[in-house]
């Protein structure tokens, strides 16, 4: 009986450095744009891209999450939306701007409560914008970005996200003529909408714990 227990003992201080070892690990990049963050089943998921200033998940908060403006959860299950309090009261605690948290509809309500129960104990304003996201539903991110919420398949509601680049093309009639370059910059808004139509580009997509999703494309 010793012996197990020792033999337990050990091996959950190996899990327990091996925890640690993942979390000192770098992000990746990816055409110029950095991914971070880590995802140990059951334990916490955090997607960082600090370049468009966002996170997925946050099971535990990540001292590197916190500097992110924008939060996107994709379920309720702990290991995806544990560290949600902690992350908007670290960001009024270095007093930085109240963090806007897009959520699934579905769970809007449960996350006003949680935030209701942390005011009352904690005494304080925990300061955010929370918005319910429904599937084909979009965000607008930057005003080159938007965000598209589609649906995904788990033990309880959750949906995934997939970030959308916005670019202006210059109509088929107007290309290649004279200094058409040069005036495309000047243009008053009014005008630019007949000059240019606006196209879609994928840009990045995250998955998080999802047993699979539906169609990419698909709005419903």
């Amino acid at each position: 009986m010793e012996m197990k227990t020792k033999s337990s003992d050990s091996a959950e201080k190996q899990g327990h450095v091996d925890f640690l070892e993942k979390k000192k690990r770098k992000g990746m990049t990816i055409e110029g744009y950095t991914i971070d963050g880590l995802s140990i089943a059951g334990h916490e998921t955090c997607i960082i891209l600090p370049t468009l200033n966002l996170a997925f998940d946050i099971g535990r908060c990540p001292q590197r999450a916190v500097s992110q403006q924008f939060l996107f959860i994709s379920h309720g299950h702990m290991d995806h939306i544990g560290g949600l309090p902690m992350y908007v009261a670290t960001r009024g605690l270095y007093r930085m701007a109240p963090p806007t948290i897009i959520v699934p509809t579905v769970i809007k309500e449960c996350v006003e409560k949680l935030f209701e129960a942390h005011r009352a104990m904690d005494h304080s304003e925990l300061k955010h914008n929370l918005i319910g996201l429904n599937v084909g539903e979009e965000f607008q991110l930057r005003k080159d970005l938007k965000v598209r919420a589609f649906r995904t398949y788990h033990g309880i509601p959750s949906q995934g996200y997939i970030v959308y680049s916005l670019r202006h093309k210059l109509k088929q009639e107007y290309v290649g003529l004279p200094d058409i370059q040069n005036a495309m910059s000047t243009l008053p808004p009014s005008l630019a909408g007949r000059v240019f139509t606006l196209t879609e580009e994928d840009m990045w997509l995250c998955l998080s714990e999802v047993d699979y999703p539906v169609h990419m494309g698909s709005r419903n």
